[in-house]
């Protein structure tokens, strides 16, 4: 009897019976569910009306048409904007710089150093310590254009070899190029005398994107039909791409590979006006703009101080 009364008792059953139905409660009617997405970061670079701002409204609604042509450049200040997928459970944070690497004499313009600064400076506010995709936007659907290419030798000697396996060509402004069509432009890339010094330095391919045509919306013209289609299917192409990529670039690895990245990488000043990497930490982050220090000239770096954990890997969103 006492052993009745008092004894151990197994609740486990109805402890679970408990759970359960507060867990159904919760599913069903509880405000502002969360749950845990990845995120992959993706930089669009290139030259100044190359079409980087119309891949990104690609990438958000395949059905968006570009604004009218006007003469006044287009992103001016680096952008930042996040989606999320709701399918995969992934949030896309895509980084539209305005236009990089107007050359002159060989040299990287004083203004593209700028630009650079202020790219990084807004991805390390935004926490983003390293990129999954880097895609080098390209509009070259009415020939191979040297200047392009020039450029693109450019972006690759600023930014470094350690770029190159997280890197893709984007050939803009393809919307009504046939299948056919985009086989041979691409077969003519890698065979131009040109291009085929670059070409190995894009790891991830190269891949097109393209918009709807305004002109022939605004005509009624049937062809808006094919073009729907043809850069729906780009679109696709692309965030299967970003969603395979499993291995991002560290923006420490770029500098470390590239002397001329690395000192626009060491010039944007810590808050205090100068930079000290040994005593970072993930606290400090949004005020010192720097998660990793430079590997010293004896080829190691010094974290000591530093948790590598980012949020940039793992945050959390609504679930709609």
């Amino acid at each position: 009897m006492m052993r009745r009364k008092y004894g151990v008792v197994d609740n486990s059953g109805k402890s679970r019976k408990i759970m359960a139905e507060i867990k159904d409660e919760y599913s069903k009617f509880g405000k502002y569910l969360m749950k845990e997405v990845e995120h992959k970061n993706i930089l669009l670079i290139g030259r100044t009306r190359t079409g980087k701002s119309t891949i990104k409204s690609l990438l958000v609604n395949p059905t968006s048409v570009p604004d009218q042509l006007t003469l006044k450049f287009g992103t001016r200040e680096p952008h930042f904007q996040a989606f999320h997928l709701k399918e995969n459970d992934t949030v896309l944070n895509i980084i539209d710089t305005p236009g990089l690497f107007e050359h002159s004499n060989n040299e990287v313009d004083v203004r593209d150093n700028e630009v650079i600064l202020k790219t990084i400076g807004l991805c390390m506010t935004m926490e983003i310590t390293k990129f999954h995709a880097i895609c080098f936007c390209v509009s070259i659907v009415a020939g191979i254009n040297r200047e392009d290419i020039s450029s693109l030798e450019l972006l690759q000697d600023y930014l470094g070899v350690e770029t190159s396996k997280n890197s893709c060509l984007i050939v803009t402004r393809c919307e009504s190029i046939e299948e056919e069509q985009r086989e041979k432009l691409k077969r003519e890339l890698i065979e131009d005398v040109y291009f085929k010094r670059i070409a190995p330095f894009f790891k991830l391919g190269i891949y097109f994107s393209g918009s709807i045509n305004r002109d022939d919306l605004n005509q009624g013209n049937e062809n808006v039909y094919r073009q729907f289609f043809t850069v729906n299917d780009y679109r696709d192409k692309l965030i299967s791409l970003f969603l395979r990529i499993n291995e991002p670039l560290p923006i420490a690895n770029m500098a470390a590979s590239s002397s001329k990245f690395a000192k626009a990488y060491q010039a944007i000043p810590s808050s205090s006006g100068r930079r000290n990497d040994n005593n970072f930490s993930h606290e400090s982050l949004t005020d010192h703009r720097f998660a990793q220090a430079i590997p010293s000239s004896s080829g190691r770096r010094n974290d000591n101080n530093f948790s590598h954990e980012s949020l940039t890997d793992h945050r959390f969103a609504y679930r709609k």
